[in-house]
């Protein structure tokens, strides 16, 4: 391929993230200007001479002269190879591409105008980097990789491949390239593949797109794969469009992977956007995909102001979880200020249950911390049965939602839905703090149960300054329903939240707290429950405790149903009088009006709670405007 025609492909890169609207971070372009120390070599791709500016040699002479410390730039050219990787880096050495290629004067770099292509010819990996060393490889577009026939490390990173190494990945495009293309061992890290490093990997500003883990067999980061690697860093890059596997029974982590024992990793500032982990599964439930943009196995990572969008675990052929991000057996995983948006972990019509989590997935993971994020428009399954449009939590104890944002999510399109914004199954001393579910649907189909949250079998879980709102489910409850059995009870305290108008489904469905199991225990306290057909209702066999609730347009009743009901000093018959967006208003019922809990500091915006001569019931506190007096200064 010519020359020319890469230039094509970087400038189609570069103009296709431009017209996705700010979406994709852009390598910054500017102009760089480096001075030549004694420890420089320069390269050109027939060159012959002594390393120097003014006389480059070969790339494989400039490697194998280069001592430790050494800096080698590259200049703009189409670079291949004849053995297993293009280049091999086995000294602490760093690689610049983007060099104009001047045998005189200032070194110029600038890889979107010069750009310097490392090609593996779909024949060989790229780049391997192995041994005792620290090395950076900045400005280059990797591309054509394949490690499928690699005797060293068969099927890992088919762009970059660094093992018991620690690389700096820098400012490249990686895309195009393949880990493994064949059915007999899984292929791990399309683009990057990380291993066993001695020090702190840093992977920032490359654009790794287009990249596939494996064909035909089981695959593990699409685009990234960081494997035992505590520290990591992985800060502003855009992984798009990459996949784990084509066509296989389990697939990882489509956009980026962490697994082993990589405590400490970060993931930061990062666009993870259009990777699926799974296209074609083999059409059972023993096809499953986890973490269309992000899979998490490892303890202690942080993934912290990414935005991960239109990701899909599996497009069909199999059971999908965690549309955007995938954390499983990974305690003390926090996940803080990212946008998760437009996930899918089921994409396709195929009568597979078991998806979970449109947005984010967890299983087995204690102590994960889901705080600030952004969780908007996920779907669990577009036509069969999903769990959690927004959050599906599985057997993940102590986990904590605090701040976050939840609205517009599926648990499933068109059939069975559980908690269209949030579903907990066996988990407990689970903490709900300040969270918005706004606007989320259990199903469209009748078959919508939870459409804000659902809380099923053997889970314990605290609500407190909670807003949730305008949700819909067609079967049980539009807010909150449940789901038990006698060795697997549901036990829950509410306080201080408000829960409006979920009474946007049918029957059951505009019912805001649904005990629609027995073995449900309910504790309420300074609730406020506004506009459905019931606002608690408990079926036999299941216990709510209420106390100083306000209760407003509940059409059928406050409370109803056979199961245990009581219900302490309510407040009945007076409008809340709420803002649009379900604050108090001056005047409200609701102010001063619930009990003491002094344990209790601040509401849903984090303002002072109390603010006048009591607590006021629901997830705000009213603040009171007070107006100071300062004397009069006299200037003369």
């Amino acid at each position: 391929m010519s020359l020319s025609k890469y230039k094509h492909i970087v400038s189609s890169l570069a103009a296709g993230g431009l017209l996705l609207v700010g979406l994709f971070l852009l390598l910054n372009s500017t102009l760089q200007i480096v001075r030549a120390d004694s420890g420089s070599l320069f390269v050109t791709s027939g060159g012959s001479g002594d390393c120097s500016q003014a006389a480059p040699c070969n790339l494989q002479t400039a490697l194998s002269q280069a001592a430790d410390g050494d800096t080698i730039y590259v200049a703009h050219d189409i670079y291949t190879g004849t053995g297993q990787s293009v280049i091999t880096i086995a000294k602490s050495v760093t690689l610049y591409g983007g060099w104009d290629g001047a045998p005189t004067g200032s070194i110029v770099r600038d890889p979107d105008v010069y750009p310097t292509i490392l090609d593996g010819e779909r024949t060989r990996r790229v780049i391997y980097i192995s041994g005792n060393i620290t090395a950076t490889v900045d400005g280059f577009t990797i591309t054509g990789g394949n490690a499928a026939n690699a005797s060293v490390r068969t099927g890992y990173g088919g762009g970059i491949c660094s093992f018991q190494s620690t690389p700096i990945i820098a400012n490249c495009i990686i895309t195009g390239n393949v880990a493994y293309t064949g059915t007999t061992i899984s292929g791990s890290g399309g683009g990057i593949y990380v291993e066993i490093p001695n020090g702190t990997v840093v992977i920032t500003g490359n654009r790794i797109i287009s990249n596939v883990a494996s064909l035909r067999y089981r695959g593990t980061g699409g685009g990234i794969y960081i494997l035992s690697a505590p520290g990591a860093q992985v800060i502003n890059n855009v992984v798009m469009s990459n996949t784990a596997t084509f066509s296989a029974t389990r697939g990882y982590g489509g956009g980026i992977a962490v697994g082993g024992v990589s405590a400490n990793t970060l993931l930061q500032g990062n666009e993870v956007a259009y990777n699926v982990a799974i296209r074609q599964g083999d059409g059972t439930r023993g096809s499953q995909a986890y973490g269309g943009g992000i899979d998490i196995g490892s303890h202690t990572v942080v993934i912290s102001r990414n935005t991960v969008l239109s990701n899909t675990a599996i497009i069909t052929g199999g059971s999908g979880s965690g549309g955007g991000i995938a954390v499983m057996g990974s305690n003390d995983v926090v996940l803080d200020g990212n946008r998760v948006a437009y996930n899918i972990a089921q994409q396709d019509t195929v009568n597979i249950p078991s998806n979970n989590g449109g947005g984010i997935y967890c299983s087995a993971s204690d102590n994960i911390i889901i705080r600030r994020n952004v969780i908007r428009h996920n779907s669990a399954s577009i036509s069969y049965t999903g769990g959690g449009g927004g959050v599906r939590l599985s057997g993940c104890d102590q986990a904590t939602l605090t701040g976050n944002t939840v609205e517009d999510n599926f648990a499933s399109h068109a059939g069975n839905g559980y908690g269209g914004g949030f579903h907990a199954y066996a988990s407990q001393g689970i903490s709900l703090d300040a969270n918005r579910f706004l606007n989320n649907t259990a199903s469209s189909a009748p078959w919508g149960r939870g459409g804000g949250l659902y809380f099923s079998r053997n889970t314990i879980f605290t609500m407190t300054n909670n807003i949730v709102a305008a949700n819909y489910a067609r079967r049980e409850g539009g807010g909150v329903a449940f789901e038990t059995s006698a060795s697997a009870p549901v036990t829950g305290t509410l306080i201080h939240n408000t829960i409006a108008a979920n009474d946007r489904g049918e029957g059951d469905g505009r019912i805001a707290i649904y005990l629609n199991d027995p073995y449900v225990t309910l504790v309420l306290t300074n609730n406020l429950i506004y506009s459905h057909t019931y606002g608690v209702y408990a079926t036999t066999g299941s216990t709510a405790t209420l106390y100083n609730t306000l209760f407003y347009a509940n059409s059928s009743g406050d409370i109803g149903g056979s199961g245990a009901i009581t219900n302490t000093n309510p407040i009945t018959g007076r409008e809340p009088l709420l803002t649009t967006d379900y604050h108090l208003r001056s005047g409200s019922p609701a102010v001063d009006a619930g009990l003491t809990l002094l344990w209790l500091t601040a509401d849903i915006d984090g303002d002072v709670r109390p603010q006048g001569a009591g607590y006021d019931i629901g997830a705000d506190e009213y603040g009171y405007v007070v107006q100071i007096y300062l004397p009069l200064v006299l200037k003369y």
